[in-house]
Formats: C-alpha cells, structure tokens, sequence
C-alpha cells in the first residue's frame, strides 16, 4: 500500500477518534512512515479547508462513488503538496482531472479558514493531571495544556556523560553558534559594500552562497541547561538535531525532560528526602525517632534531617531497568551511575533487547549494562540478592505523549461527541487514546513528519503496538484496567521479591490516575508491603510543582510522588513515585 493509501485510511481512523496519527503511522505493516505521517499530519491540520475545496468544486457531485478520506489525501498533494501522485485508480484520475477546479475552489475558499500551525515534532524517541482533587482531570476547552494550538514544547538533548563532559560539548556548541553568527554578519557586511564592479559583485555572491551552505551545518540556535535536571540542554521548540553530528555520534541523545526524570530520581541526582532515613540513627544516640506523619502535615524537623541525610546516603552498585528497551533510561543509569554502578537491563521480547544492546553500545555503556534477554518475572535467586534498586517504567496508555495534530482531532471529536450524545467534552478528552500496550517494554517524545528518541522508544520497544489492537486505539476503561493491573504486578513483584533491593522508583507516561497513584495506593495498602518497611520517598519537594493527586481522606502522602504537566513543567505528561525501604 503507497503512501497516500496508507495516509487515507489513518486519516479515517484518526478522525473517528479510534487512534492517534503518530501510533498508527508507527505500525509495523507501515511503508514510508515518515512520509505517511508527514500527509496524515497536513491532511488533518487542513481538514475543513479540503472539505471546503471538494465541496466549492462539486468533486463528488462528478464523481460520487470517489472514496472521501483518500480525495481528502489526493486533494491535498494536488492543491497544497508537491503533485507527487502516481495513482492511476478511478479516485486519483478524478482528482487529476479536477485539479484546476479544486485549485481555483482553494483560492476562493481558504482565506476563511485558520490553519493551526505545526507541532515541529519528529515522528520517533511525548494532558496533564490536575493536583487540586483525587478524581481524574476532565480537560476542557479551558485547559492550559490544550486550550491553545501556540503550545509548543521545548526540544530536549541530553548529554551523554559516557561519551563527552558537558562542559565540552556545551562549549563546542557555544562557539559554533558564535561562528555562524560571524559568518552572518560577514555576510552582511559584504552585502553593504559601497562601489563594486560586476566580477566583484559576482565573487561576493558566491561567498554568500557558501557562507549559506556552511550555516546549515554550523547548526544550532541559543540554548539552555535544564534547571532541574542533571546534563540536559533545553533548546526551541521545532529545533531540529536528527542531522546534527553530535546526536549521530552519540554525544546528545534526544530524550525528552520527563522521560529523563526516573533515572535521575532513582541515583539521587535531583533531591529525594527518605522519611525515617535518621530513624535508626537518631535512637541510638537517645534522641528517639521522630514520628511520621502522611501528608502536608510532615514534620518540618524531620526533612532537615532528611536533607543532611542524603548527602551520606549510600550509592546503589547494581541496579535492574525491569522494562528497559530501547534503551534510552537504561543509558541514561549508566551515565549517571558510571564507574561504580552496574545495571541489568532486562527485555523478554528477543528483538527488542538486540535493538537495546546494540543502543547501549552504540552509546557507549557497554561497560555498565548488561543486557538480558529475559521475563523481569523470572530473574534468578542470585540476581534478586544482588539488586540494590529497581528502575520500572512498564507498559502504560501513553496517553501524556501527543503531537499536536491529535490533540486537535481529539477537541474535533468531543465537540463532535458532546453535540451528538450530550457527553460533557472534558469527560471524553481524559479518555482519549494512548499507544502503548503489550507485555513490559518502554515508553517514549516531537515536530510533524519525523521520527525523534523517545517516541521512537516506545515504537521500538513494543509500548506503543499498534498491530496489537489494529486500528482500535480508543482508550476504553476496561484497557486503562488492564494495563493497571500489569502495573501493579509487576511494582508488587518489584517491592516483595528482591530482599536487598532497597530503592523502587515506578513510572509512567500515562495521565490517568487509575495507572498512577491509583496503582501506587493500592501496592501500599498491600500487607506484605507495609511489613518489609516499603515507604514513599519526596521527590524535589522544593523544586517541582506538579504532585501526585491525593484524595480527601488520602492515606498515603501521595503528594510525594510527581505529575509532569505540559503547561506547567514544559514536558510531556508523566508519573514517578520513588519507593525507600526503612527497616
């Protein structure tokens, strides 16, 4: 099937709300994806001004039997593409036939329309909660994270610590941009020479053009580094660095801040207070333990204790990524753990760990990682006495990773919804479609029509599988239950079967409370739990935001545990709760 085929029916289904552009581009039965993505995208962000054009045109008064989403797609390349069709169905000649007329419709018709701008997201390897109440959120019109297509997300890198010091490639990066900006203003000042002659004028010329090739390859515009968190640069939305060298040698890898977040929160390289961490130690030198308390009510004396705690704290030495491929997480543990920590990086799917191995070494952590080709479930008896912590990012609804163009089709399908079935639009948002499922792989997150890490992540690892459910993406509670009860598996096996692991930080890039906290409240309820001294840890009390949803009569200090919010933390939707065994 060519690319206008394939970018037809995604269209259909998307438009239905049965699935999301990027999931279902990203199957395996998929030709050209990019360039199938790349149609699917414009297709949808004209939409209404196709619709418009076919209908001023008459197209299917001619030609009623022609396949509407395909004309849609065909209408698109004739009117607003390239011209690239190479149909020669019924449908296609149609459109053929038609193009001076639909061209003439479309210039009659589109200065009524606005069209929302590009999300800048690469096709590859990212709804936010509401903190003020325990229910799910009902995003409406009014949310920040949705309410205006101006929403952009920065463009991530992280440094690969194993490779090159940030300090290095900080500066190397520096100084070109300073070059690019010589060559700019050498540019200019060529172009405001007084008196030349014609061969001078014509030389000059030339040095321009050169000077013009040699800026696309001097690359980068101004950047940042990430306040929070370690080795992350922070660069404008719709920067492109798939082509950069740095990122072909492995030097940055594209990783989005969210999904940066759970390697960084396990190895204490953002602040984690322990509660009770001084327990022991304060009894013994007759100060007693201080008493625990859930919630904001957390005695203040106690987390200074903390803060002077985590300075002493023991470093972890060996650690298990429990759904590790493709990778991205797992290379970001060795970066930060490097040279004393090693790391098991489990994959049960045979393809899927020779896709992570060859990643980890490719990014230079061989030395660190090793990778295993094995069910997290069934880790021998010496592996689980050697884990000191356990890094589980499973399976989930991704439904906090989405481009922009599905975010707009969702608000057109509430709309739609909420006007034929009376189904409030808010309701019917939080349930919108996600794309990760099967067994424990990765999540993944940006620009249309192209492929970037963690996205990409989630594709590779099989979290986002969209031949598992064939065009069926809607997210319906039954599946929402299903990956929630693998969740809480596989975090129960995490906290009950490794005696010496002393640290479990859990993760998602879902938005739904049932696969957040409602998984981490249940685990804790759980007896066997409360039995081995399994407590929440606070995570960057001081520095985050956007906390974990507590109910009224919450017993659990939930609050402790982290939401990523689009509006808010300029990342993708996510989850991490950290789990400290006190004895």
């Amino acid at each position: 099937m060519d690319v206008y085929r394939q970018a037809a029916e995604i269209v259909g289904v998307v438009r239905a709300g049965n699935g999301t552009a990027k999931a279902l581009c990203l199957r395996k039965a998929m030709q050209k994806k990019r360039q199938t993505y790349a149609v699917v995208c414009e297709t949808l962000r004209h939409y209404e001004l196709l619709e418009d054009v076919l209908e001023v045109a008459e197209f299917f008064k001619y030609y009623p039997q022609a396949n509407h989403e395909f004309a849609m797609c065909m209408a698109y390349d004739v009117v607003l593409g390239k011209g690239v069709n190479t149909h020669n169905d019924s449908t296609a000649r149609a459109i053929t036939q038609s193009a001076s007329y639909l061209r003439e419709a479309y210039w009659q018709v589109h200065k009524h329309h606005i069209i929302p701008p590009r999300s800048n997201e690469k096709l590859e390897d990212e709804v936010a909660p509401d903190t003020s109440g325990g229910a799910r959120r009902k995003i409406g019109p009014g949310d920040g994270a949705f309410s205006s297509h101006s929403l952009q997300l920065p463009r991530y890198a992280r440094v690969n610590t194993l490779k090159i010091s940030v300090e290095e490639l900080v500066s190397r990066l520096r100084r070109s941009s300073e070059a690019r900006k010589r060559a700019r203003d050498a540019a200019d000042g060529d172009g405001n020479t007084a008196v030349r002659s014609h061969s001078q004028q014509q030389d000059s010329d030339k040095r321009t053009t050169r000077r013009a090739s040699l800026r696309l390859h001097l690359p980068l515009p101004e950047f940042t580094q990430d306040p929070i968190v370690p080795d992350l640069l922070v660069f404008p939305p719709g920067t492109d660095l798939h082509a950069h060298p740095a990122v072909r040698s492995g030097q940055l890898i594209l990783q989005d801040r969210a999904s940066c977040l759970p390697a960084a929160v396990l190895l204490d390289a953002v602040p984690v207070e322990i509660i009770g961490e001084n327990k022991a130690s304060s009894s013994s030198s007759g100060g007693g333990g201080k008493t625990k308390r859930h919630g904001k009510a957390l005695v203040k004396a106690e987390l200074e204790d903390n803060k002077t705690a985590t300075a002493a704290r023991k470093q972890l030495e060996y650690v298990v990524d429990a759904c590790a491929a493709p990778g991205n997480k797992t290379t970001q543990l060795a970066a930060l753990g490097a040279p004393h920590l090693k790391i098991m990086a489990t994959e049960r799917d045979e393809r899927r760990a020779e896709l992570l191995s060859k990643r980890v070494t490719s990014l230079g952590a061989a030395d660190y990682v090793n990778v295993v080709n094995m069910d997290f479930f069934q880790l021998s008896s010496d592996d689980r006495a050697a884990t000191e912590g356990i890094l589980l990012d499973p399976s989930c609804s991704a439904s906090g990773v989405m481009t922009r163009v599905d975010v707009a089709l969702q608000h057109h399908h509430v709309q739609q919804q909420q006007q034929g079935k009376g189904q409030p639009a808010d309701r019917a948002v939080s349930s919108r479609q996600g794309g990760r499922c099967g067994g424990h792989p990765k999540n993944a997150a940006a620009g249309e029509g192209q492929l970037d890490g963690d996205t990409e992540e989630a594709i590779t690892s099989g979290a986002i599988n969209p031949d598992a459910q064939g065009n069926d993406f809607s997210m319906k509670e039954e599946r929402v239950e299903k990956l929630a009860r693998l969740q809480r598996k596989l975090l129960a096996h995490s906290l009950l079967s490794f005696d010496n692991c002393r640290t479990v930080v859990y993760s998602t890039c879902s938005v739904h409370e049932e696969e957040n906290e409602e998984v981490v409240r249940q685990v804790l309820d759980d007896e066997r739990v409360k039995a081995r001294g399994w407590r929440l840890s606070n995570i960057m009390p001081d520095t985050w935001k956007t906390r974990g949803v507590e109910r009224e009569d919450e017993a659990h200090p939930l609050h402790f545990t982290i939401r990523c919010d689009p509006a808010t933390d300029a990342t993708n939707g996510f989850y991490v709760a950290r789990f400290d065994r006190v004895c």
